[in-house]
């Protein structure tokens, strides 16, 4: 039978973070992140461009 090392504390802890954090790993999240993006700057960008055009409508100050 073969003595496994058992790593416990802070190095567990490393150890976890360096086999678990990798280009691949992260590269995927990123992936699944941006079309999120891409779909929210022009929304966002929408609607502060609304906002500031209906801020002004009370006073009769529309701009286009």
């Amino acid at each position: 039978m073969e003595d496994e090392v058992v790593v416990s504390g802070m190095e567990a802890v490393v150890t976890a973070l360096k086999t678990g954090i990798t280009a691949e790993t992260i590269f995927s999240v990123v992936a699944d992140v941006i079309p999120f993006v891409v779909t929210m700057v022009p929304i966002a960008l929408g609607l502060y461009l609304l906002r500031k055009a209906v801020k002004g409508a009370g006073k009769g100050k529309v701009r286009f």
